[in-house]
């Protein structure tokens, strides 16, 4: 059985994160990141900035975050057995800072097939407190063997 085609522009809760410096600090051990406008306030600073700065890839755990309510989405109808990631990408209005509050709203950007496979594209727009979007993350995960008529 398919997904379900019916929930494609479904939003979901919204999701708050606060980025905190420690987090930002061990997401940068973990992927070896250097640069000191990741790892220092000062640094960041001197670099024009108003804070330490966390690396592009930081949102990736707002993202899985999000991304949990609509996998476990009943109405889906998704084996997540079947599920393989199949791209990440993220468009940047700005960069994120350590301190700020962030909230990102998931949603089902498309759902489509492509041979015996399906595709759930999912984006959640990351904004800050004013409302101002800092990024829109785009996930699109693959839903093994299940496209209609296969």
């Amino acid at each position: 059985m398919g997904l379900n085609q019916d929930l494609k522009g479904k939003e979901y809760q919204p999701v708050e994160f606060t980025v905190e410096r420690e987090h930002v600090l061990q997401f940068c051990d973990a992927i070896g990141e250097g640069d000191p406008v990741f790892r220092d306030p000062a640094a960041a600073r001197q670099a024009g900035f108003e804070e330490q700065l966390a690396p592009p890839t930081f949102v990736t755990r707002m993202q899985i975050m999000t991304s949990g309510q609509v996998v476990l989405d009943q109405e889906l109808g998704l084996d997540y057995a079947l599920v393989v990631h199949g791209e990440q990408e993220y468009e940047y209005s700005r960069p994120v800072r350590v301190g700020e509050v962030l909230s990102a709203t998931p949603r089902i950007a498309d759902i489509y097939a492509k041979g015996p496979n399906e595709y759930r594209v999912i984006e959640a727009d990351i904004k800050d407190v004013s409302g101002e979007t800092a990024v829109l993350a785009r996930t699109t995960l693959l839903s093994r063997g299940t496209a209609p008529g296969r």
